[in-house]
């Protein structure tokens, strides 16, 4: 597993405001888009400030999670993922696989809520569904409902600057993002259990996330780390009134490799526990992915061939579920 070609020392922060801004001028716009396009290329991974989502907000997103995390085992398996059959749950601590080796943390993974009598859900459409919501606390899931919403406003615009900095229409991703096969996940990790800890690995193992843009929320806990091109680990802490911004595989695809996703992971804090809830900004379900001719040409040719992206991410569910949903 590869990392970007770059020896960064530190991840970049972009101010995003442009992107928010209806009136903002051309030149501001461009010069947003430069920076993106100028991270990507290099690091595969930005902070955005300015996002304009209210830090009242972000803080009672951190004392949701926390409060839901610390109830009992037994209350949390109540919406244990097993029950779900479009992998919407509880997930308990290292159940989940990541280079053969049990991830250490536990999380929630939520997607789009429709209910059981939607027309998508009713066709048995692949990973379409409801939501597993936890009775405790019981403010938990409007305050998560609310940050969905505001998720795929600011992932629309992130996406809109990624396009510019590609060089393409502000639009160009849109028809492939209008029906919301988005995702978001809940985490926690927990210091080190040695008596528990058999074959696992880090709270994440290194890895590239799969698809188009991720979009980090945490807490000061710290422990998400990015390879440079020297191998080495570069540390991504929380930076107040920011947002970690990442690209995956997908982008990767489109661009031929004109970008590509990075390697990181998560080391589990060692005396306190670390919170974060990831947002992945994902095509369309049935989005074909091929290699934009753009970034095509004699001296580099296509090195992906078109690839169907729903089919892709239920087969990495499979995977990586393979011992929960037991």
């Amino acid at each position: 597993m590869s990392s970007n070609n770059s020896t960064f020392k530190e991840i970049p922060i972009i101010d995003i405001f442009s992107l928010l801004d209806t009136q903002c001028e051309t030149k501001d716009l461009q010069q947003t888009a430069n920076g993106i396009g100028n991270a990507c290329k290099n690091v595969g991974f930005f902070y955005a400030k300015n996002h304009q989502i209210p830090e009242d907000h972000l803080k009672e997103v951190i004392a949701a999670m926390k409060s839901f995390f610390d109830l009992s085992v037994k209350e949390k398996m109540k919406i244990h993922i097993s029950k779900s059959d479009n992998y919407r749950g509880y997930t308990p601590l290292g159940k989940e696989l990541t280079n053969d080796k049990y991830d250490w943390h536990e999380c929630i993974d939520f997607g789009l809520d429709l209910s059981r009598d939607h027309p998508d859900v009713i066709t048995g459409k692949q990973l379409m569904g409801p939501n597993q919501w936890p009775e405790n606390p019981s403010f938990f899931k409007s305050v998560l409902d609310r940050h969905w919403n505001f998720m795929i406003v600011l992932g629309r615009k992130l996406t809109e600057g990624l396009a510019l900095s590609l060089g393409l229409d502000k639009t160009f991703f849109a028809p492939f993002m209008n029906q919301f096969h988005c995702s978001m996940r809940v985490l926690n990790y927990p210091p080190y259990d040695n008596e528990l800890a058999e074959n696992a690995g880090d709270g994440i193992g290194a890895h590239i996330d799969y698809g188009f843009l991720t979009m980090l929320l945490q807490d000061d806990a710290g422990g998400l780390e990015v390879k440079n091109a020297a191998n080495d680990w570069v540390s991504a802490p929380r930076i107040p009134g920011t947002f970690i911004i990442n690209i995956g595989h997908m982008i990767q695809r489109w661009t031929n490799d004109h970008y590509k996703a990075n390697v990181h992971r998560v080391i589990p804090p060692r005396n306190t526990t670390r919170v974060s809830l990831p947002f992945f900004f994902e095509p369309n379900f049935d989005t074909v992915v091929v290699p934009l001719d753009k970034f095509c040409d004699k001296e580099n040719p296509p090195q992906y061939e078109p690839f169907h992206f729903g089919d892709y991410v239920e087969s990495k569910f499979t995977t990586s579920y393979s011992e929960t949903m037991k």
